[in-house]
């Protein structure tokens, strides 16, 4: 690993004299001067796709009817164009696909499965879960073929949806056109994005308030969108920057109706305007209570980490599911690395320092939304993204790992790519925005490899191992009725299991009315005025606020009710019968909450059961013991209940 960095920095230092950028009407005309003489597939050792449109030219919009095969044998096993399609026979729907990628001589096409009628059909291809809507990616821009599947990889691998790949050889109307990446479309779907379905119907209530699909990206023809209210305007920048839009994935332009499109934007729209103003970072007023946290850091840390020149800006996916779902605008899925990596020599792509979040987009095209840099840049977010980092960066992010799968990737599909440069003779010769130019696929895998080595411990010096962190609980107080007038008790370790790199701890609401107060290590929580509230814990580190608590919701009732629902003092009794023959059941009373603990033990002390070992609120409770269960032989028993210092023992008579 020592040789490969220092080889690395040989080719960074090499590279640092070419130029960033060049004009795309002379690049159409260089790159579709590389086509070579036509290339024969007879056999690969991946699958093979066969497709024949019938003399039909494939068009960017509508797609063309068209059939298509499949040739899978297994692992291990070679394919032969002439065996049968035994993975996929049938009609399909097929267009060109993608945006500045469409001007290069090898495309990338959208395909839909259709059955003889014309209607999609659902079909599992190379193992991947069914579906009628996949991409037969070219990954033309990227010489390793590596940067999709990688990326992909570790979003999987780190919990999240990201589109599954699989590598295969594509005949187009019986001439080779190379090595191609079959591909997920993003799609609402169970096995996609897992979020509800959204119907006609759905035009009020919970069913309105999910599920979307949304995209930050350019604007296509047909496409139903709506504009941010706050366009990005960063400095030596064209005076009018091209606005943030938000294009509706799902449902499409075709199916989505007035009210949920004004639902999703109006959404939206209260979630830039939060982060529009000066309390932004407020518990209560601030951003956190439209966007899931979790999934944006994870979001932040791929998108960092391959610090693709797109990151935030074009093909950045949102969704959003129902309310009674979780219901906030969560990041993803991760889609288009092929200028990842280090690949582009613009807008900060190439080096491996720096955070693309705190990047100026290249001469203000297709702008990154203002909120970006503003979240990054928020103690608590951020503290949460070192901590996730360091989660990972020995798992996910583990360079050993990262190396033996490009390793093993390479080596599956040695034969499939030689092939494909021979149909497609671009090593050596700069495509578009590269920013490295290998004179072998050896030189543009050993670049790749030592950008994301340097990429790794960039990232692992910049995001330290002392973030501030605490470990919040969540606590359902829906079965528990808090009394008016009186301080209601409960333990501080109910709301934060633990703590690192902070100062203080506060409890704070939005309502008047209610005052919390820690004393020691308990909560005292009151209110003279019945009512629900909602309340937050914050931890703070030298007076900025670094960790923010889930809203806690509770209910206060008067005090009249409280004999009937509260305890007064701690009861343990053991009902009838006493002695008891094989069952019993042991009731107790619990004034505070606390953990909890009922124990059996034999007259020796040795302790035979434990029934009960949990937190729990104030309340009475019963617990059965099964002594026919354990084989116990008659004679005299004793039970314990313990909460906090309190503790009592008392004695039941088994006969058999």
């Amino acid at each position: 690993m020592h040789v490969l960095k220092q080889c690395t920095d040989i080719l960074f230092q090499y590279n640092l004299f070419m130029k960033k950028t060049f004009y795309l009407s002379v690049l159409i005309v260089f790159v579709s001067s590389l086509i070579s003489a036509q290339v024969k597939l007879t056999t690969s050792n991946l699958p093979i796709v066969v497709i024949n449109t019938n003399g039909l030219t494939i068009k960017d919009e509508p797609k063309i009817t068209a059939v298509m095969g499949i040739i899978d044998n297994g692992d291990g096993k070679i394919n032969s164009v002439t065996d049968p399609f035994n993975v996929y026979n049938g009609k399909i729907g097929i267009e060109i696909r993608g945006h500045s990628t469409q001007m290069f001589a090898k495309k990338q096409y959208g395909v839909e499965l259709r059955d003889d009628g014309g209607n999609s059909v659902s079909s599992s291809l190379l193992g991947m879960p069914a579906e009628s809507d996949w991409v037969l990616n070219a990954t033309f821009l990227d010489k390793t073929l590596l940067r999709n599947v990688l990326a992909y990889k570790l979003g999987n691998d780190m919990g999240h949806y990201a589109s599954r790949t699989k590598f295969c050889e594509v005949v187009l109307n019986n001439q080779y056109i190379g090595i191609y990446i079959l591909q997920e479309k993003i799609k609402r779907d169970k096995n996609r994005v897992n979020i509800k379905k959204l119907e006609a119907a759905d035009i009020s209530g919970d069913a309105l308030t999910g599920g979307y699909i949304i995209k930050i990206d350019r604007i296509d023809a047909g496409d139903k969108y709506f504009n941010s209210l706050f366009p990005a305007v960063y400095p030596k920048t064209p005076a009018q920057p091209s606005p943030i839009s938000y294009i509706l994935v799902y449902p499409n332009a075709e199916n989505i109706l007035p009210v949920q499109q004004n639902y999703i934007q109006n959404y939206i729209n209260l979630f830039e305007t939060s982060l529009s103003k000066t309390t932004y970072k407020d518990p209560f007023l601030g951003y956190y209570s439209f966007i899931n946290m979790d999934d944006f850091v994870d979001y932040f840390l791929i998108t960092e980490f391959t610090k693709t020149v797109d990151a935030y800006r074009l093909s950045a996916y949102m969704y959003k599911n129902r309310d009674s779902e979780g219901g906030k605008l969560s990041f993803g899925p991760m889609w288009d690395y092929d200028l990842a990596f280090g690949n582009a020599n613009y807008a900060n792509g190439y080096p491996t320092n720096g955070w693309q979040a705190n990047t100026i987009p290249y001469e203000g095209i297709w702008s990154t939304p203002f909120w970006i840099t503003k979240i990054f840049n928020d103690p608590v977010f951020f503290n949460k993204v070192a901590k996730r980092w360091n989660q990972l960066k020995n798992t996910v992010f583990d360079l050993s790992g990262i190396m033996k799968y490009l390793d093993d990737t390479i080596n599956s599909i040695r034969e499939a790519r030689i092939r494909n440069f021979q149909q497609w003779p671009i090593i050596g010769s700069r495509q578009w925005v590269e920013y490295y130019i290998g004179q072998t696929y050896e030189d543009e895998v050993l670049y790749l490899k030592g950008w994301i080595i340097h990429r790794y411990d960039w990232m692992n010096s910049n995001l330290p191992e002392s973030y501030s962190d605490v470990e919040w609980q969540p606590v359902d107080f829906s079965k528990t009725k808090l009394i008016t007038g009186r301080p209601n008790k409960f333990p501080l370790s109910l709301f934060g299991k633990s703590s690192r790199n902070i100062s203080s701890i506060e409890f704070i609401s939005q309502n008047q009315n209610l005052t919390m107060e820690i004393i020691g290590d308990t909560v005292s929580i009151k209110s003279n005025v019945n009512g629900n509230y909602t309340f937050k814990c914050i931890a703070k580190k030298n007076n900025s606020i670094v960790s923010i608590s889930p809203d806690y919701k509770i209910e206060l009732i008067t005090g009249i009710e409280k004999d009937l629902t509260i305890p007064q003092t701690f009861e343990l009794i053991q009902n009838f019968p006493n002695p008891f023959n094989p069952i019993t059941t042991i009731s107790y009373k619990i004034p505070v909450a606390g953990i909890v603990s009922l124990k059996i033990y034999d007259q020796l002390g040795r302790e035979i059961k434990t029934l009960i070992n949990e937190f729990k609120f104030p309340g009475i409770y019963t617990s059965e013991f099964a002594a026919g269960q354990l084989g116990l032989s008659s004679g005299i028993y004793f039970y314990t209940l313990e909460s906090g210092n309190y503790r009592i023992t008392k004695k039941m008579s088994l006969i058999k």
